[in-house]
């Protein structure tokens, strides 16, 4: 008489436990993808990112709030006699731990204008008050009223201005390993862009 070989047991208890596993990881990654989607998580981030005035915009090295666009005279001319500028009103607060400049190496390289052709300029000069007194700095944490101007000459102002905040970053050169803050100027990248109405007079 032959018998047959016994049938080896089969663990399908398991199989169907990694079955369900597998599905609820799959299940749980195609909602993920979906919420990412709905909320734009899943879009590239804007390389200049269109802001209101009102709100405080985190450009690395400052925290800026814009007020509003202006077309004004200065308190203090330039050499070449003009007086007249498009003069965008805003708060700064330094969010270093060192001293820095309004002008020049300063906050005046963080902020640009677009003209008619597309290019973007810096302004001609920053100046500021802090304290009910003028400054040229901006001291850690403490807020100074800045107004960031753009010689206008005798030409008349337009109805709109676009502008931006570029950003800074903490970290080292190329060919040193001295960290500090940096303005970021290649490419076309900003942390904020403005295109804000031209308001006229004394505010």
């Amino acid at each position: 008489m032959q018998y047959a070989s016994p049938i080896p047991h089969q663990n399908t208890t398991g199989r169907r436990r990694r079955v369900v596993w597998v599905s609820a990881v799959v299940c749980a990654v195609v909602v993920l993808a979906a919420v990412l989607w709905v909320t734009g998580g899943l879009k590239e981030k804007p390389k200049q990112p269109v802001k209101s005035p009102g709100k405080a915009v985190d450009a690395g090295l400052f925290s800026v709030t814009v007020h509003d666009v202006r077309a004004g005279v200065s308190d203090a001319g330039l050499e070449t006699g003009s007086d007249r500028f498009l003069i965008v009103r805003m708060r700064v607060v330094n969010k270093g731990k060192e001293t820095a400049w309004l002008g020049s190496t300063g906050l005046q390289e963080g902020v640009v204008a677009r003209t008619k052709a597309g290019k973007w300029v810096e302004p001609d000069k920053v100046t500021g008050v802090a304290a009910g007194s003028e400054t040229y700095t901006v001291q850690p944490g403490l807020p100074v009223e800045a107004s960031v101007m753009w010689e206008l000459g005798q030409a008349q102002p337009p109805e709109t201005f676009t502008f931006g905040v570029r950003e800074w970053k903490y970290d080292h050169g190329f060919t040193d390993n001295t960290y500090a803050w940096r303005i970021q100027q290649e490419g076309d990248a900003l942390a904020a862009r403005f295109t804000l109405p031209v308001g006229t007079g004394t505010p």
